[in-house]
């Protein structure tokens, strides 16, 4: 239940944010530009959240470095293609116009208010180029940053041991070794990517001398009698402490994948292996419900196919890696428990793992819940970085390997049978110039970079030994479901009213996109959009709520 008022409260400000991702900074920035004191809680001892350890690319249609490249792109453009994607399952179809009528000025704002500052990277396409309405240049690549500006802040900067200090212009997300940039870029403290947009983040709030309290995570919201959100119950060191808002509070502490109640409860399926780092487990989504908040896309998540380096570690846990590396080369297959193909392996992230959950109504099951292998030759492990492993090395202990495929099959507990006649199967069909099961080569995501893709890019026969195999676990980016919110980010309560005070951005609010990815930086690209305008609402609330007499 929200908090009772105290007495008397311990700080007193216009305006809590509540996170440190972007979503909640651009917030931070923007409500205090509107002339509100602003105060920014974070639950962990570090700042970036799930920004921090992404690639750190949003997605804004007819942005200024379109403009300034000669790219053109329209509104109808952008609707188009949002449209064809989201096929009309957008929780509220009026936030995708909101959205494309608002994201470029965000761009705008931060780069005439703030040291952000982005590129388009060359020769990234949309994920979905084929369809109507893609543009070219509406993903955007965080210039490198200097920590050395944020001073002692730019230790606090979340670490993302996945991605070298590389922009995704360098190949900062591909697996690229440009050891020597790296190792200058380490030895000088610039960061890249996620970390980039982060720490230019943080100076602009630093500029503005705006307060971020750190391991002091939001406990409950704090109403008056008429259900207005009047302040927020913290916590430090184990102790209450109450913090009276006169404007409102912003939600936008990320989503709740790793809360395994709330995913037990709204999801269909676990997310057994959540690619964001460890401290998103639903605290705004439990404030906002306490609040009475209607919710909306509860059901989604950025869905991502997961691996593992079982002996690489962050934050003392085995860290959950982006399963991308070989499941889209030609020879590679991804197969179910029952040694099987299920799914075509190299459609785009947030539609690939969709097929984990499919249900079996005749056998009543769900065949691809666990126990999924991508299997491969030595091939493709000579020509790409697989998970940590490089090409030309040999295969740590951790992966199966075996000179037969029967045998690769008993050591991973499949039917040797079954996976040798999906490899016979596989390797017919490549021979045939076309996988008639599941249509390989046809998309544009499994060749992003080379125009698409073609049967000689991603058909290749699994066929030269050693083979190998890895698990490949259901994982995702974060949940993208949470409180209901209308065109300035506000919170709706269940008969569809606003909650005086309350406002959610980012995965901490609905998702505008319901159950699809638009491209690179779908996530972050409605995460500040709406972090920008729930910002500027708060920053100009007239009739304070008055959280303390």
């Amino acid at each position: 239940m929200p908090a009772k008022k105290p007495t008397q409260w311990d700080q007193e400000v216009d305006v809590v944010v509540m996170g440190t991702g972007g979503a909640a900074l651009v917030a931070a920035i923007t409500a205090h530009d509107q002339g509100a004191k602003v105060l920014i809680i974070e639950k962990t001892h570090q700042i970036g959240g799930t920004t921090a350890f992404s690639g750190g690319v949003p997605w804004i249609p007819m942005n200024r470095y379109m403009k300034e490249e000669g790219i053109e792109d329209t509104r109808e453009d952008a609707l188009k293609y949002i449209r064809r994607i989201t096929g009309g399952k957008e929780p509220n179809p009026e936030l995708i116009e909101v959205y494309v009528d608002n994201a470029y000025k965000v761009i705008d704002y931060l780069y005439e208010n703030t040291p952000v500052r982005f590129m388009i990277p060359k020769s990234y396409p949309e994920y979905y180029s084929f369809f109507d309405g893609a543009k070219a240049g509406r993903s955007l690549d965080p210039l490198p940053f200097d920590l050395n500006q944020i001073g002692e802040y730019g230790a606090l900067i979340r670490n993302n041991p996945a991605f070298p200090p590389l922009t995704l212009e360098e190949g900062g997300a591909n697996g690229s070794v440009d050891f020597m940039k790296i190792a200058e870029r380490m030895e000088n403290n610039i960061v890249t990517m996620g970390r980039s947009l982060t720490a230019a983040l943080v100076k602009a709030c630093l500029d503005r001398e705006i307060n971020i309290l750190l391991e002091t995570p939001g406990k409950e919201l704090v109403l008056n009698d008429e259900g207005d959100v009047i302040g927020l119950v913290a916590e430090q060191k184990g102790e209450k402490v109450y913090i009276g808002v006169s404007n409102g509070v912003v939600l936008a502490s990320g989503g709740f994948e790793w809360n395994k109640e709330l995913v037990k409860t709204f999801l269909k399926g676990e997310i057994t292996h959540p690619l964001s780092p460890g401290g998103n487990e639903g605290d705004g989504l439990i404030m906002a419900m306490e609040a009475g908040a209607a919710l909306g896309n509860m059901s989604e998540a950025w869905w991502y196919p997961a691996m593992q380096d079982p002996t690489f570690e962050y934050e003392d846990r085995v860290l959950n890696q982006l399963g991308n590396g070989g499941r889209m080369g030609p020879h590679s297959i991804i197969v179910n428990g029952k040694a099987k193909r299920f799914v075509h392996e190299g459609t785009a992230y947030n539609d690939m793992p969709k097929a984990f959950y499919e249900f079996d109504p005749v056998n009543v099951e769900w065949p691809n819940e666990k126990n999924n292998w991508m299997i491969f030759d030595q091939q493709m492990k000579d020509y790409t970085m697989i998970i940590t492993m490089m090409p030309g090395e040999d295969a740590p202990e951790w992966v199966n390997q075996s000179d037969t495929i029967k045998g690769l099959a008993e050591q991973i507990g499949l039917d040797p049978e079954a996976l040798e006649a999906t490899v016979e199967r596989w390797n017919a069909q490549v021979e045939a110039g076309e996988d008639t099961d599941f249509h390989r080569g046809t998309t544009f995501f499994e060749g992003l970079q080379f125009g698409g893709g073609n049967v000689e890019l991603n058909l290749g026969k699994i066929e030269k030994g050693p083979y190998y195999a890895v698990p490949v676990y259901f994982g995702a980016l974060g949940t993208n479901g949470g409180p209901r919110i209308d065109e300035n980010g506000q919170v709706l309560n269940l008969r569809g009213n606003k909650i005086k005070g309350l406002y959610a951005a980012g995965n901490a609010a609905m998702g505008i996109f319901g159950p699809a990815y638009l491209s690179a930086g779908g996530t972050i690209g409605p995460a500040i959009t709406f972090g920008y305008l729930a910002g500027k609402a708060v920053g100009q609330v007239k009739n304070h709520l008055i959280g303390a007499e």
